[in-house]
């Protein structure tokens, strides 16, 4: 099961808590709020057809009023969680927590219950109402450390910063950065374009760099996010490294011209098949961290389409044409 499907079924089984981001009424800027008034976020953002990915809130940060209700949108097909902490709870949970993909706490939050969205993805939306004035901290359990946002609520009838169109203006200007940044990092490849070292994933300052908040989910051969073909002679060997230094992928072959299979596991499949690859079994990398090296020798002419687990719905596969 990849990342998307992982995201679905855990929006299938909490319908109670995900609502469709409509209907807000619009505070004015520095005027005394209400109780009620209702805020859009978004979760993430992406771009050229999921390649570019925005890993974090935006806004990153509002203040609003007791009462009042946030609700995040999660547009692109790369799943987030919006999940804030109990009281006593230091660190979120790691996203391999058997917990973590599924709801947790109610449809409202004052600070003392660990409450969490689950995984989500693909226009869905959240809902939380905020009953305690407080500032409080959440976090995105798959993309930790980078993700992460504040919720200020402030007590009913504080004036507002800002009203929403303001922060939708700053949300704009935020993502419209970040994935600026993440088709900036093409030019980084490290590699010869077209050669047989390929980049599963990128992002700004590569694999050794900080997590960077934004990342590329393709495989990169060149600094065109479009091209993912190499063409090589048999008995050439392959080399992949994941050059994000925020998200986990996989290089995976199914049988040659056969569609990707289910694999128990998915995405976290351990490895599959040895070194070599002629077409005629499934061969699986497992999970390859940043910075972290794949190699595979093509031992028979045929074209060989591959896949990351993580993100196959979002567009990550490549080719590789053996001659």
């Amino acid at each position: 099961m990849n990342m998307r499907s992982i995201a679905l079924l855990t929006c299938a089984s909490a319908l109670a808590l995900v609502l469709p981001a409509c209907g807000a009424s619009v505070p004015s800027s520095n005027t005394p709020g209400g109780s009620g008034t209702q805020w859009r976020l978004n979760a993430g953002g992406a771009a050229h057809a999921n390649a570019y990915q925005g890993l974090q809130y935006y806004p990153k940060t509002i203040a609003i009023n007791a009462g009042d209700t946030v609700t995040w949108t999660f547009a692109s097909l790369e799943p987030h969680t919006v999940t804030f902490l109990g009281a006593g709870q230091a660190t979120p949970p790691p996203a391999t927590d058997p917990s973590a993909p599924r709801p947790a706490g109610g449809s409202s939050y004052n600070g003392s219950t660990y409450t969490s969205s689950g995984f989500i993805a693909g226009g869905f939306s959240y809902s939380l109402t905020f009953t305690k004035p407080g500032t409080y901290a959440y976090y995105c359990l798959i993309h930790q450390p980078e993700m992460q946002g504040v919720i200020v609520v402030n007590p009913a009838g504080t004036a507002y910063p800002f009203n929403e169109d303001s922060y939708s203006r700053q949300a704009t200007t935020q993502v419209q950065s970040d994935l600026a940044s993440a088709a900036a990092s093409l030019a980084q490849f490290p590699y010869a374009p077209g050669g047989t070292h390929i980049a599963a994933g990128i992002a700004p300052g590569l694999a050794s760099a900080p997590p960077a908040p934004v990342t590329v989910n393709r495989f990169i051969v060149d600094t065109n996010v479009d091209d993912s073909t190499i063409t090589v002679p048999a008995g050439s060997t392959v080399t992949w490294t994941n050059q994000a230094n925020n998200s986990p992928h996989t290089i995976t072959f199914p049988i040659a011209g056969q569609p990707l299979p289910a694999l128990p596991g998915d995405p976290f499949t351990p490895p599959i098949g040895g070194s070599t690859y002629d077409g005629s079994q499934v061969t699986n990398s497992g999970v390859i961290a940043p910075g972290q090296n794949y190699s595979l020798t093509f031992t028979k002419a045929g074209t060989y389409v591959y896949y990351c687990l993580f993100h196959d719905q979002e567009g990550m596969q490549g080719t590789i044409v053996v001659q």
